[in-house]
């Protein structure tokens, strides 16, 4: 009798258990990277990310929660509560559109049109801005990091690690 009831056992299991990538498939949208949202607390947004991840204390008041493994990072500033910014340089990391980290300009420029405003530095093109989103240019030919944040994000984003 009780060896007919572990295949059941394990199928509930199974079905109740998320799989390890669900965070990865809730992918980029405008109000969430890897399933972290802005405001999110520290300890929520250290929960929600690959292991290991680590502090890094940076200039300006910001604070970094990095998983490299996951190629994901958390921004908090001092005067801010919760997360100020999340960025990805993971390509598995999409918009529903399918746009993330090494998509092409062209595919990006192709999904979102006259949506996306342009953010210059020294005469060029180097971010384009959706919503709460950017998306930074890597050499005018495809997006680097995707970011999520208002403000300074985009500042942030310019000076995170790009696609790989």
């Amino acid at each position: 009798m009780r060896c007919a009831r572990a295949p059941a056992l394990v199928l509930a299991l199974l079905v109740m258990a998320p799989p390890a990538s669900a965070r990865q498939a809730s992918g980029i949208t405008g109000s969430s990277i890897g399933g972290i949202h802005l405001g999110a607390t520290q300890a929520h947004a250290r929960a929600l990310m690959t292991k290991p991840v680590h502090l890094d204390r940076l200039e300006a008041g910001y604070v970094r929660l990095v998983s490299a493994r996951e190629k994901l990072e958390t921004y908090f500033r001092y005067d801010t509560k919760g997360v100020t910014v999340v960025t990805t340089w993971n390509r598995a990391l999409t918009t529903r559109e399918g746009i993330g980290p090494c998509s092409t300009v062209t595919a990006l420029k192709r999904a979102y049109g006259s949506r996306l405003v342009p953010f210059r530095h020294g005469g060029r093109v180097v971010a384009y801005r959706l919503g709460s989103l950017i998306f930074t240019v890597e050499g005018g030919k495809r997006v680097g990091v995707v970011a999520l944040g208002r403000g300074a994000a985009a500042y942030v984003a310019l000076s995170a690690t790009e696609c790989s």
